[in-house]
């Protein structure tokens, strides 16, 4: 395959066509509209969201883009993540998308020693990760990087915002904007992260219970 340019690269992975299972993941929405937070609350649910969740995956992927373009432990920055996302459920839906981006991976950069190797895995690692093994592999700057982790979380959250409770389309374009652009200034500091225990600790103990319940529904549109 002819070298992609790494413009090319993040918006390819940050397009809702790709068939990385995006489609099925919410971004939190659905557990929380299920718990009962109405449409005048999903922006600021969102805003903390971005200011939580999305920044410890964002620095779990660029913590994993060093890690392979240094030859350090990925099992590290995993674990380091883990610790990080205390909800299994979350923990689960994170890995699930792994799989999507591992085909994905594969063929963007076929061959590829680790995306081969955890395609192998019983349990996929989380899709951070496998985001940033295919950033190194396609140099892909870590602060684009960091950009395309958050954009691709809010803009899941718009689009299931769409189906679970409808409104003017540019309304969410608006939205994803602000919030992009809300954690723009940490994103320096986060593509600077070289050593796993740099990833953020930040959580959101009530999204998280909102997801364990969500993930014992018989009754949702996405995993999570």
């Amino acid at each position: 395959m002819s070298a992609l340019a790494p413009s090319t690269v993040a918006m390819l992975l940050a397009d809702a066509r790709l068939p990385s299972g995006g489609h099925a993941h919410s971004a939190g929405v659905e557990p929380a509209v299920n718990a009962g937070v109405g449409p005048a609350d999903l922006a600021a649910f969102l805003h903390g969201r971005v200011t939580t969740t999305t920044l410890v995956e964002a620095g779990t992927a660029v913590a994993a883009r060093h890690a392979r373009r240094t030859g350090t432990d990925l099992d590290e920055v995993e674990a380091a993540w883990a610790a990080r996302t205390p909800s299994r459920a979350l923990r689960d839906a994170a890995r699930l998308l792994a799989r999507g981006y591992l085909r994905v991976g594969g063929t963007l950069l076929p061959g590829d020693d680790v995306l081969d190797a955890w395609r192998q895995r019983p349990t996929p690692p989380p899709r951070p990760c496998v985001l940033g093994v295919i950033a190194a592999g396609l140099d892909l700057s870590a602060l684009e990087l960091a950009r395309l982790v958050v954009y691709e979380d809010m803009q899941a959250a718009a689009a299931a915002v769409l189906k679970l409770e409808p409104r003017d389309p540019l309304e969410l374009v608006s939205l994803v904007a602000e919030l992009c652009a809300s954690v723009e200034g940490r994103l320096t500091s986060i593509s600077r992260i070289t050593d796993p225990a740099g990833i953020p600790a930040l959580t959101a103990p009530q999204s998280e219970a909102w997801a364990e319940a969500h993930a014992r529904s018989t009754r949702r549109l996405f995993r999570a």
